[in-house]
This record gives structure tokens, sequence and C-alpha cells, in this order.
């Protein structure tokens, strides 16, 4: 839901001289419902106790996991499991095998009792409920002469604009000591709490007898060492976790919880600038220049999620405050166009121009950029463009200063895990045999990263149960992005096809320093893929998993956890494509006499011929290609046909198709090669209907209705709950706006 108010005016000073004004006012409203939450809870009797050692006895809390959402539940006594399930897990048994040899597969050698099981994906629906305000205010001045001095037609602007956004975000999600306690459910058998029969938390019942509470969640002994721990205790409620539908109200209630996030952006931008044209020398046109100054100041501050969360163990990102932190620039630009002929031998039109600007930033520094730009028309059906600029991108405020806040590496791939290394081609492979093999001896460990011994048993392939805790966080060490890029574009506009055009426009660009995200698994590919360790990359990757030795990870309450994560200076990014436009425009009265209205249709496409990701400062030649990944198909249409019957009303059609891109590929998958079916390993070609109807109900008033997604296409499945901007996740909707023009 959001409310939008605007209102502006002009006023004249002078013949010359007008003041403008505009004051903006945006508040939006949004809610989202993310991923649920994912609890597993190993199910058995005689389960490992991480507080003590040994087993959980029914005079013991459930433990946990070395990871608050891996938990474990006595079944014995549990007041809500079926008892059928419960004989079956008893019942349970599995195969053993023998160590496979380098001949032969392994064999089993019989079964053993395996009395538990894992209960996967148990959890509370998440939500994020966004208000957005916006205000803007801008005053400007402008003014028009015919001469000053030797130029003409000079045009001159000052204008300064204020702007600010606040953002409050709330998020729900679950408390995981709440949830450890309220699925921990007993029989008050001899009515301890006062109902006898009544199913209670086993913590109350342990608290009401005076026996321990063990902490596994928070930093004390025993839960009731903290205010937390003893109200998660004395307001627990009893949760059954079996059964879609079979959560008391009074138990959802009790492990819910919600976290905010409020932010506050600042902006003030002023600029100056004044245009005009000088002499025209050999009857092209006159030579027109530019020049300006801008002065941009940018403020941000933020209240994290850490102080919502107030020492609760949450199933949701946290995050610290960001403290305030801004940035000032101060840029001069140029810019002159130099008409070349016109209506000669040589052609109907050529224009040569060029742009220069140096800037200063009190993060990133000075610099400066250019551009030449060249417009050839030989005659009037077809013209050409090319041009070459550089440019430059300063580092934003959150990728400078974030502060480090919680994160996870889902589904990470270990790049020293032999099953991954020997499918990588023999460069990388060596590589990252011995630069694993040199972080494996610093720990005092010996793998056989390379396969090469007879058996599997001293490989080493990591079993990464869920996600992996870590941080993110800004640089303040990043440097500025600097690009060039060249492109190059015919415009056909052939007279013995009336309403007819066709632009072709082909790109290079090449960004060199690239700021971007730099993920875990980024980071630990970079760190062992080169020739030699990647310092910079080792550095926030840390292998201190204490259940898997040299994995990824770090012990619970670790204050970093097993990486960090955060924006960095990639080595380069190249992009090349090759973009066209076609227009076409049919009136009956003009082409056959009648009136029936007109046809418009424009048909537009992208060929992504090379997107290619140099990652590794370390490295700068390898590199990783994203053509035909998600977010970069190889090949995207969008077509729009209108019909327009008369000056009331109009009919469009608009349909947007794009090729099938990658979700993963199975050479990624060697742990588990079975985890998707074949067809989910890319998107499948994606289409999209809209249509739009509008009706001119007056001069002023203009009516339009129609349907987004029309026939209710979704994104492939096996995207899950994550959306993906190039894809319409959102099914079948329809709309109607009025647009009101009092003046």
């Amino acid at each position: 839901e959001s409310q939008r108010y605007q209102v502006g005016g002009n006023f004249r000073l002078t013949d010359n001289i007008m003041a403008t004004m505009e004051a903006k006012y945006v508040t939006e409203d949004t809610e989202f419902a993310a991923q649920p939450d994912f609890y597993d809870f190993i199910l058995g009797d005689n389960l490992r106790n991480t507080f003590y050692g040994g087993t959980t006895t029914a005079n013991q809390i459930g433990s946990n996991y070395n990871f608050f959402n891996l938990q474990s539940l006595r079944i014995a006594d549990n007041a809500f499991i079926p008892d059928n399930l419960r004989q079956a897990i008893y019942a349970n048994r599995i195969t053993t095998y023998a160590p496979p040899t380098d001949g032969a597969p392994s064999l089993a050698t019989g079964t053993v009792a395996a009395p538990y099981a894992r209960h996967t994906l148990f959890g509370e629906d998440r939500s994020q409920i966004s208000t957005r305000e916006l205000q803007r205010y801008v005053v400007g001045l402008q003014g028009t002469y015919d001469n000053v001095f030797f130029v003409k037609n000079v045009d001159w602007n000052l204008s300064y604009t204020y702007g600010e956004v606040e953002v409050e975000e709330t998020e729900t999600g679950t408390d995981a000591l709440r949830v450890n306690l309220a699925a921990d459910a007993v029989r008050d058998t001899t009515g301890i709490l006062g109902t006898p029969g009544a199913i209670v938390c086993r913590s109350r019942l342990l608290n009401a007898r005076g026996l321990p509470l063990d902490d596994y969640f928070l930093p004390f002994n025993d839960l009731r060492d903290s205010q937390i721990g003893r109200d998660a205790v004395a307001q627990c409620q009893p949760l059954n976790i079996f059964g879609v539908g079979n959560q008391s109200q009074a138990a959802r209630d009790y492990i819910n919880a919600a976290i905010t996030y409020t932010e506050r952006n600042e902006q003030e931008d002023f600029i100056g600038s004044v245009s005009g044209q000088l002499w025209d020398f050999w009857g092209a046109g006159p030579i027109g220049v530019a020049v300006g100054y801008e002065h941009r100041r940018e403020y941000t501050e933020a209240v994290g999620r850490d102080a919502s969360t107030a020492g609760r163990v949450l199933f949701l990102n946290g995050g610290p405050d960001f403290p305030g932190s801004e940035y000032e620039s101060d840029e001069y630009f140029a810019e002159i166009s130099l008409p070349l002929i016109r209506d000669s031998f040589l052609g109907e039109y050529a224009e040569l121009s060029g742009s220069y600007r140096t800037f200063d930033y009190t993060t990133a520094g000075q610099g400066e950029v250019y551009g030449v730009n060249l417009i050839y028309r030989p005659i009037q059906d077809i013209t050409f463009k090319t041009s070459f600029n550089t440019s430059f991108r300063a580092p934003d405020l959150g990728e400078n200063f974030s502060p480090l806040g919680e994160t996870f590496a889902n589904g990470f791939n270990d790049p020293c895990a032999t099953a991954s290394i020997i499918l990588q081609a023999a460069d990388i492979r060596a590589n990252r045999v011995a630069n694993c093999t040199a972080l494996a001896q610093a720990q005092g460990r010996t793998f056989d990263f390379n396969g090469a011994t007879a058996t599997n048993t001293d490989d080493f392939n990591p079993i990464y149960g869920g996600g992996v805790s870590g941080v993110t966080g800004g640089n303040p060490f990043l440097t500025p992005e600097e690009s060039e890029s060249f492109t190059f574009s015919a415009v056909l506009q052939p007279r013995f096809i009336p309403n007819f055009s066709l632009v072709l426009d082909y790109y290079e660009i090449e960004i060199n320093q690239v700021i971007a995200f730099i993920s875990a698994q980024t980071a630990a590919n970079n760190c062992v893929s080169g020739p030699s360790l990647n310092a910079s990359a080792c550095a926030v990757i840390f292998r201190n998993n204490p259940d898997i030795p040299f994995g990824l990870g770090a012990p619970v309450n670790d204050p970093i956890g097993g990486f960090i994560e955060g924006a960095g200076n990639y080595a380069a990014l190249t992009t090349r494509g090759l973009d066209f436009t076609a227009r076409y425009g049919y009136d009956f009265a003009e082409m056959m006499g009648r009136d029936w209205g007109r046809l418009d249709y424009r048909l537009g496409g992208s060929w992504l011929i090379e997107q290619e990701n140099f990652l590794d400062p370390a490295n700068p030649n390898a590199f990783t290609s994203s053509r035909g990944t998600l977010s970069f198909p190889n090949v995207r249409f969008t077509s729009s046909l209108t019909y327009t019957p008369n000056d009331i009303w109009s009919v469009n059609w608009t349909a947007d198709w794009q090729s099938a891109q990658n979700i993963s590929r199975s050479r990624d998958q060697v742990f588990n090669i079975d985890n998707r079916e074949a067809q989910y390993y890319d998107t499948g070609n994606f289409t999209r209907h809209d249509f739009t109807a509008r009706y001119n109900v007056n001069d002023t008033l203009t009516v339009r209705a129609g349907v987004v997604n029309a026939f209710d296409e979704e994104q492939s499945p096996a995207l899950g709950q994550t959306l993906n901007s190039n894809f319409d996740p959102y099914g079948r909707r329809f709309f109607i706006g009025l647009n009101y023009r009092p003046f």
C-alpha cells in the first residue's frame, strides 16, 4: 500500500529568469512472507548431551547440536509423538558396509540397531513488514539569454535538492531457546504443576523439582542465571511439532518473536550549469558547449536488529547499529559538440562530441573520466552512432561502513572437498590440492585431497547439515570502480516502409576493480584456487568447525563464525551483447482508407554474448561465466501490440519471453547428484503475458485496468521461495488505476 503526494510550481521572475519549486512525499507499507524457519530434531532416547557429555536423561532438557536449529528430542516420554512413530523409531535398523577397495565397491556386512530419526524442516512462517517514508524538496533558478558576449542561446540552471528516506522494518521469526523448551513436552503425571496428566514443558517440571536446567543457548551454566532464561522457563507452553495444524495458538505465541530495524538516509545536491552555442565555421551548425559544477552530500544511520533482539537466540538475522556516516563530493564537468557536415556530398549529417568530468570524494579520492561520441547519417534512412566512454563509481556508504552482522552460508560447496577438487580443470585441481594441503598441515591434519589413494576414508568430504554461521559487513578499504565502454548503433528508418524503425545496438563493457559482494563461497574458492594461497581471501575464511575437522565454521557463541562476507574489489567484469528494437505503426485510414484506428507494434530483444567475472585479484586471468545463469538469460524478447480505434480507448498486449537459465550444474552436485530432478537444473523458458485497457473519460480523467501475468506463469519450482527479479513470483493479478489532470 502506498500514498504519493507531489506539488510543484514555476514562477516567472523576469522575462529571462524562472524560479521552480517541487515537493514530494511518499509513504509505502509492504508485507512480505519469507521462507519458514527450518528446525531439525534428532528423535531418540540415548542422544548425546553437548553440555555434560554422555546422553540426555529424563531429568535434563533436550540438548542442541552445535547450531541452534538442530536439537535433540527425547521420545520415551514425549507427550505428542504418535505411538506408532515411537515404536517404528525403536525398531529402526541400518545396513552397515565394509570400506570400498580400489577394485570393488562397498559390500553390506549386516545391520545394527539405530533407534533414532531426524524430523526436518519444522518451523513457523517468517515475515517482514516495512514502512518507508520519503520526502524530497527541490528549488531552482533557470534562465535564457539570446547572447552573452560571443555565446548564443545561453541556458543556465541552478538547483538545490534535499531528500530523506526513513525505513522501519519489523521481522518475525521464532525464539530458538523457546522452541527447544516447548518441543520437549511431557505429561505431569502427579500434578506437580497443578493438574495431574496435563501436558507441560519438561523445563517447568524440572524447575519445580529444583533440578538443573542446562543452558545450551545463553552464556550461562543454568537457564535461570539470566532473566531471559527465567522468563522462557516460566512462560513455557508445550508445542506439538508433529503434523501441520497441530500447534496450539498459545505455543505459537510463546515461540514467536519479532525484531525491528530502522534506517535514515539523507541526500543534499547542488548543481549549476550553463550551456550555449559558439560559432558555425563551415555551415554544419554551431559548436555547442556546456560547463558545470555539482556538490553532493550523502548521510546514513541505522538502529540494527541487535537492539531489539535483547540477548535472545532468534531464528532471525542479527545486526548491530550503523553509526552515522557520510561522504561529500565535488565535481566539475564540461561538454562540447562539434557538427562536422550537414547536407554535403559526404552525407546528410555528422557530429562529434566529447565530455570530461573531474571529481573529488572525501572517501574515494580524486579522479577523472571522459567520453567521445560520433553520429553519422549518410542518408535520411540510416544513422550510425558510436561511442567510447570511461566511468567511475565510488563505494556507497553501506559498502564502505556497514558494521558486521550475522549471516549464513547456505549450500556451501567446500573447495577443499576431494569430490569437488577432482572435477576441476587440471591447473585449478593442482592448485587446490597444494593449497588445501598447506592449510590442513597448518592445523596438523592430513587428507587425500587428490583422491589418489585406494580408499576414500582419508578423503576430505565434509557434509554441512545447515547454513554455516558467519558475519557480513562493509569494507573501508575499497577502491573505486573504473570502467570503459564501447557502443555501436545503427538506426534504420526506410522511407519505403512508412512508420517503421529498427535500432541495433552492440556494446562492450569492461569494469575494473569491480565493487561487489564477495560471498563466503567466492572467498573460499579464491583462497585455494590460485597458484598460491590468496592471503586476503584466506584471511576471511575460518576452518574451526568443532564437528567437522578442517571444516568451515566455528564453535557456538564465536563472535565471528566461519567467515567474513562483504563488499570487495574484484579484478574485473566484462560483458558483450546485442540489443535491438523494431517498431511499426499501421494507420488504417492512411493505408486502407478505413476509419478503423491504428495498430502499433514493438519488438525488442537482447542477445548476451559474454558475461565474464574475474573474481580473484590474485589470479586475474581466471574467470567464471554468468552467461545463461540466473538473471543473465542468453536471449530475451519483449513484444507489445497496441490497438487504438479512436482517441477514447485503447488495448495493449505485452509479452516477455526469456530463455532458460541455469540454477545449478550437475558438476556442482557431486556430494548428492540426486538432490534434484534433471529438469530442475535450469528454469525452463519463461513467458509472461499482460493485458491493459485504457479509457479517456474526458480531457482530465483517464481510467486504466488490466491483468498482469494473465496465464499465471510461475517461476521454476526449483527456485523454492527465493524470489528472482527476472521472473514473476506473484502469479496472476488484476489492477485498476486513475490518472487525473486537473490543470
